[in-house]
This record gives structure tokens, sequence and C-alpha cells, in this order.
């Protein structure tokens, strides 16, 4: 019988230490759920460079466990909170009972205006924005898990100021000139706006950095007529258009009539089809040679665009540019029209000049500047594009062999390869073209010593 008394004292002297240890489980996990602050992350749809006059916040919370209940915004300025406002968000149902499987992340984006409109009391200069989140978990005793971001910006409420330096400015259609302005501090991008192109400025030196100089250009293809402005932004989005004074003198450009034939068509074709594998059989010669001139001539163009994003914020030569002595054989700007058995297939612009001499002559690098690209480019075959500085760069195409390589620095009139007839090259020549911000521009005003003079170095002698 005592025995019996003993087992079940036992018994009973285990199950309330099994209670027991459950309910310190329980506790455990109860402390640490309600001091618990993890919370929601606050994400961005777009950082703001700063606050303006109408700047808008986009910001928004994530958590993976539970709902995001609720957004706030403090904007502070000198130690003072000028602005506060909050948004709740209602709460997503979680599927407790699936437990084998996972919630969605809870999501809350919120657009907040906080610009002076919104909060007439911002003033110039920089501001704290603080945004918070909370979760509806049991966190922080019981009032949610925090999520916190800080940012600190400049607050700018007026439009960059832009002050013209230079007076005149004569700009031939397919060329180029140049603009020298001042911006007040705070501007991050200035530059010339002739249509839908940009061509950026840069500082002058280094010791005036809102000093800019701008080359601009009026491309061949752009009405006479379209306004040039002078545009500028600054670090809190705010944005602002300058006239000044220019001239633009159209110019008719010649036109031609290129008779193709199937020996030059099966000549110049495979070996510019063997080194892009990606471009597609069109069926026939004809057709393969209209792709090459339309599309692989279209995909050139936006290369050598992204190519003049590797330039020097500074002019990397100092005298003209030198012509190579060769017979011209097209034009900047030429308007081809292409024949085939009779029909007109295609046109196209050519935008350089094709320089011809004795077979496989040097190639003579126009001015000084760094080696951006020496490889095959499409229809002009082996290339070799070098920068000079603020945009300006120089391209030799259908070249033969290269004799300098990706990164050299070169000098005016040093040797950089041979002449050749590689991509859609007729015969033995060099296409040769000046481009800016990757536009071709006319290359014979970059040759001219008095047009350099009166448009580059004259303008910018004060500042040097």
């Amino acid at each position: 019988m005592s025995k019996l008394h003993s087992k079940s004292r036992n018994g009973a002297g285990w199950g309330v230490i099994f209670l027991v240890l459950v309910l310190l489980v329980v506790l455990v996990a109860l402390v640490r759920s309600v001091t618990s602050r993890e919370g929601p992350t606050i994400i961005f749809k777009k950082l703001p460079k700063g606050l303006s006059q109408r700047t808008e916040l986009v910001v928004g919370a994530q958590d993976e466990k539970h709902n995001v209940k609720a957004l706030a915004v403090e904007v502070i300025q000198e130690g003072q909170v000028v602005h506060q406002v909050g948004m709740a968000f209602s709460a997503r149902p979680r599927r407790w009972w699936k437990f084998w499987s996972r919630d969605p992340v809870s999501t809350a984006i919120w657009t907040v205006p906080v610009g002076h409109e919104a909060i007439p009391g911002l003033k110039e200069g920089r501001a704290t924005l603080r945004i918070t989140a909370r979760n509806d978990s049991w966190g922080c005793f019981f009032r949610g898990g925090g999520g916190e971001a800080v940012l600190e910006l400049p607050v700018r409420l007026a439009p960059p100021q832009v002050e013209v330096l230079t007076s005149h400015h004569y700009i031939n259609q397919g060329g180029c000139d140049l603009v020298l302005f001042k911006v007040s501090p705070g501007t991050t991008k200035s530059g010339v706006e002739v249509g839908d192109f940009f061509f950026p400025s840069w500082p002058v030196k280094e010791s005036l950095p809102e000093t800019r100089l701008c080359v601009f250009a009026y491309p061949y293809n752009v009405d006479p007529l379209t306004a040039a402005r002078i545009a500028a932004s600054d670090d809190a989005g705010n944005e602002t258009l300058t006239n000044f004074t220019y001239q633009v003198f159209p110019k008719k450009f010649h036109s031609d009539t290129i008779t193709l034939t199937d020996d030059f068509i099966n000549r110049v074709l495979p070996p510019i089809m063997s080194q892009t594998p990606e471009l597609r059989d069109q069926g026939s010669p004809l057709d393969n040679f209209l792709e090459v001139n339309r599309q692989m001539r279209a995909d050139d163009a936006r290369r050598l665009v992204e190519l003049s994003k590797h330039t020097s914020p500074k002019f990397l030569w100092s005298e003209p540019f030198i012509r190579m002595p060769s017979k011209t054989e097209a034009n900047f700007a030429d308007y081809r029209t292409y024949m085939y058995n009779g029909q007109v297939v295609d046109h196209q612009t050519h935008l350089g000049f094709d320089l011809a001499g004795v077979e496989h002559m040097p190639v003579a690098a126009a001015n000084d500047g760094v080696v951006v690209f020496a490889r095959f480019l499409g229809i002009f075959g082996n290339a070799v594009v070098i920068d000079h500085g603020c945009g300006l760069q120089s391209l030799y195409g259908h070249m033969t062999s290269f004799a300098v390589k990706e990164g050299d620095q070169v000098k005016r009139g040093q040797v950089i390869g041979r002449s050749g007839q590689t991509g859609l090259a007729a015969g033995d020549h060099v296409h040769f073209t000046i481009l800016l911000d990757g536009i071709p521009v006319n290359p014979v005003e970059w040759w001219d010593p008095h047009w350099i003079h009166e448009r580059i170095e004259v303008k910018l002698q004060p500042y040097l």
C-alpha cells in the first residue's frame, strides 16, 4: 500500500515539475514577445535628393512575420519637429491554422508630400527626415515592434540660378560651339538642351566648380529652328531653363546613290556576321545586308553614346585636330540612297569622312587623348575611339590592324593602326568622325585652327 502511495506522489511530483517547466517556457516566450523591438524594415521606392517646393517622399515598410500597422514621418529642422504625419494600415488576417506554410511578406507603401507647399514652415538649409514603422506584434509591450530610418537632406526652395558668361554663339547645322556659364551652389547637373539632345557641362577648372563649359551641337538632323537652352537641376530636384544668345546657320548636305551588287554584299557580310553571332540570318543576302545597314547601324550609334560616358572631365588636348593627308571619298552627313537591281531598297546617312590613300596607310590620332575602344564595332569593322575630354571623342573605322589598346594614352599624330576594309567598306580607307557625347558632328570645324581659336580658346582664355 505504501509503495502505491509513493508512486502516486512521485507521478504527481513529476506532473507539477512538467507544468512548471511549461509555464516557464510560456512566460519566457511571452516576455521575449512583449520586450522584442524587432520591427518592419523601412524601404524607399526612390530616395529623395533633397527637399524643394513640391518634393514627394515615396516610402514604405516590409515585415516578414507580422502586419505593418503604421508609418510615420517627421521633418526636423534646428532640433524642432516642423512637420509630423502618420498613416495607419488595415491588418491582414494571419493564417495561423496553416502552420506548415509562411504568410506572404506584409508590405505598405505611402506617398507623403514633404516639400514647402505641404510644410510652410520649412526653411532653406538642412533637414532631417525620420521615418518610423510599427507592426501588429506584441513587441515593445504590446505597442508593436518598430523600424526606423533617418535621412539628412538639403532644403532648396528656389531653382538653380544660371549666369551666362559668353555673349555670342554661332553654330552651323551639324556643328558645335562652346558656351560658358556659372551656376549657383548645390547645382548637380547642367548643360545645353537642343530638342531631345542634352550636352552636359564640365567645370572650367577644379578651383572653379561652379563655372562651367559646355560644348554643344546642332546635330545634322535637328531643325535649325529648334530652341537651345541651358538646363540646370540641383540636389533637391529643382530644375530651371535659361535662354542664351545664339544663331544657327542651316546647311544643305550632299546626297549620293550607292548601287549594291551581289559581289559586294557577299564579300562584306560574312565577316560581319561571324563577328556578331547574335545577328540572325534574315533568309537572303540582301535582307541580311539591310538588317546590318539598318539595325546594326542603330545599335552601333547607341554603343557610341554609351562610350561617351567614359570621358575625362577636362580637355586632354591643346592644339587643333589634325586631318590625315588623304583623298576624301565621302563627306559628313551624305544622304545615301541604296539601289539593288534598279530598285531603291534603303536610305541612310553617312556620318563621317571616308579618307583614302595607299593601301594599309598609317592612321594617326587626330589629337591627344585616351583610347576607350579598340575592337570590332559593327558596320565600322575594326574601330578605335579616342577620348579627348568633356564628351569629345574621335572615331576611326574600317581599320585592318591596331597599334594601340584600350587605356593607352596617345599623342596627336601618333600612329594608332592601319587602314583597311573591315565592316561595311567598299575599299581600303578610314571612316573618321568627331563625336560629341556620342553624337557625330562635322569634323571640318575641329580641323580648322581659326575655328578652334574663335570658338574655344578665346572663350576659355580668361579662366586658364
